[in-house]
């Protein structure tokens, strides 16, 4: 079940809210705020109901009465969990560099949010009052980028968090200002959390921000493809695309998915048939072979992504009642206020799911982008073109040499996809351990995350370029075709309303790139993929 939605302004958040991308994007770009219902109010009080009773009965639990990591055989005094919470709180925010986008953050304050509220982590109604009125107030903290390895979740990155929950002085934003926690928090009358027992674990052991990151990137990927078929629509009318290669048989036949809907979604920009013509080169005849897996391969990742932004992932984990799987061993069950209840450690913040999605998204591209470069190689060289298109685009050809055309948008494309290539490179095979060797295999989810967002503005300015460059072979070929395509028409137009061509001299790009981008931004280019 969705978010409930009670109104264009307010969020409930209920025992069986299921977010979707949509809904957190929206959250994302709206006013509304966040509550929770009663049925969540009521369970989370419960949960800490029996929390306070393992520590009266000063049983030996992960993170309650322990130290962490390595340090969970070391033994704490069930009168000091509360400071315990403070103090990992204070030790694990350790982060350091540029601080994440405010989008990023508040993202990931409402996912700890989402995941904490459902009552199996500990966390007090109290607590989660302080999170949910910072988040209705956007009260937004200061994240250093650097820190988490998606091992034991987020955990430097949700330690700043927890010292802005604090009141600590520690940067954020508000109403537009950049002031200290406690600064902020008093304006907006937020009372501050005080940690009980538990709730630093809770708090910090989480994969909040990496699912942000993931989140997020999957939105602007998904627009960057929308654009990206209609770019490369125009691409295939502009260089005279040979119409075979793209009828649906040839595609039924290798039964592939993503290549037949890649070659349905591209066979209306098509010019008319000409049969003398063979076939064309690899970077237009195997769009639909090349594109297809990777559509394919990306699309499928949206269900997974919207699982991890609805996961429980804290340590350790408390069930009760029919939340016991018939697997548990009965020596582990507490009998608490007629029910059963059992604490469970696992790893559940382990990120290998973000950064596996994250990596797999971002090798995806990587191919998209080397296509999209020799697909402007096309278009400017007329020996791969068979002189349908001047040199360099070169408006009048008698003036190249004299005029260099579109020449150097092919060199920074060209770096551009060496980039993109190189931020392929995944973040998740690798492995160095953490916690004097007790967190022994890491994810660097959180690494993967930010990688794919980075390589995802590179893989907009590469379109950026593919969008100028095509406008300008579509507007020199456009005048000697005698059938004009509708689609290519109309898209050619949206274009022309913001950048003018042909270009006839040479002149900096750097106007071209931006209205280009801005373009693209704007969403009157995309087609829809799913």
């Amino acid at each position: 079940m969705a978010t409930t939605l009670i109104s264009p302004h307010e969020t409930i958040m209920k025992t069986d809210t299921w977010i979707t991308l949509d809904e957190f994007s929206q959250l994302l770009s709206s006013s509304n705020t966040l509550s929770i219902s009663e049925g969540l109010k009521f369970r989370l009080d419960e949960t800490r109901e029996f929390v306070d009773y393992v520590l009266s009965k000063k049983m030996r639990v992960y993170g309650l009465t322990t130290g962490f990591a390595d340090l969970r055989n070391t033994a704490v005094d069930a009168e000091k969990a509360a400071e315990l919470s403070r103090n990992m709180i204070l030790s694990h925010d350790a982060g350091i560099g540029s601080p994440l986008s405010s989008e990023i953050t508040l993202g990931a304050m409402y996912l700890r949010a989402h995941s904490l509220s459902k009552g199996y982590s500990g966390f007090s109604s109290e607590s989660m009052s302080t999170l949910i009125e910072m988040i209705n107030a956007r009260i937004i903290p200061e994240v250093p980028s650097t820190g988490s390895l998606g091992a034991s979740g987020d955990l430097a990155f949700l330690a700043r968090l927890g010292r802005a929950m604090m009141g600590e002085p520690t940067p954020v934003t508000y109403q537009g200002k950049r002031m200290l926690a406690k600064e902020a928090l008093q304006l907006a009358g937020i009372a501050p959390f005080q940690p009980k027992a538990k709730e630093g674990l809770a708090l910090t052991n989480g994969t909040s921000f990496m699912a942000s990151m993931l989140a997020i990137a999957y939105q602007k990927q998904t627009q960057f493809l929308e654009n990206l078929v209609s770019i490369t629509g125009l691409f295939l009318n502009a260089s005279s695309a040979i119409d075979a290669a793209f009828y649906s048989m040839m595609h039924t036949a290798r039964f592939q998915k993503g290549q037949m809907r890649v070659a349905k979604m591209l066979q209306p920009f098509l010019p008319p048939a000409n049969p003398e013509e063979v076939q064309n080169d690899y970077s237009i005849r195997c769009l639909p072979q090349i594109l297809g897996p990777k559509l394919e391969i990306i699309l499928e990742q949206r269900e997974k992504i919207e699982r991890e932004l609805n996961a429980i992932t804290d340590n350790p984990l408390i069930f009760r009642g029919d939340e016991i799987t018939s697997d548990a061993d009965p020596s582990r069950i507490i009998a608490f206020n007629g029910q059963d209840w059992i604490v469970v450690s696992g790893g559940n913040f382990h990120g290998e799911t973000t950064g596996t999605i994250a990596d797999t998204i971002a090798m995806a591209n990587a191919k998209i982008a080397l296509t999209m470069e020799r697909q402007l190689t096309y278009l400017l060289n007329p020996f791969r073109n068979d002189g349908k298109l001047p040199i360099y685009l070169v408006a009048d050809p008698k003036k190249a040499g004299f005029h260099s055309g579109f020449m150097i948008t092919q060199y920074t494309g060209n770096a551009l996809a060496h980039k993109i290539s190189l931020l392929a490179h995944p973040a998740s095979i690798y492995n160095m351990t953490s916690a004097n060797e007790s967190e022994d295999v890491v994810s660097y989810g959180a690494t993967a995350a930010q990688k794919l967002l980075e390589q995802l503005g590179l893989m907009n300015e590469l379109l950026a370029i593919h969008l100028v460059t095509t406008a300008q072979a579509y507007s020199l070929a456009r005048k000697t075709k005698h059938a004009k395509n509708p689609l290519c028409e109309e898209l050619f137009e949206k274009i022309q309303s913001k950048i003018s061509f042909p270009q006839t001299e040479d002149e900096s790009f750097e106007e071209k790139y931006t209205a280009a981008q801005n373009l693209l931004e704007s969403g009157i280019l995309k087609r829809k993929i799913e």
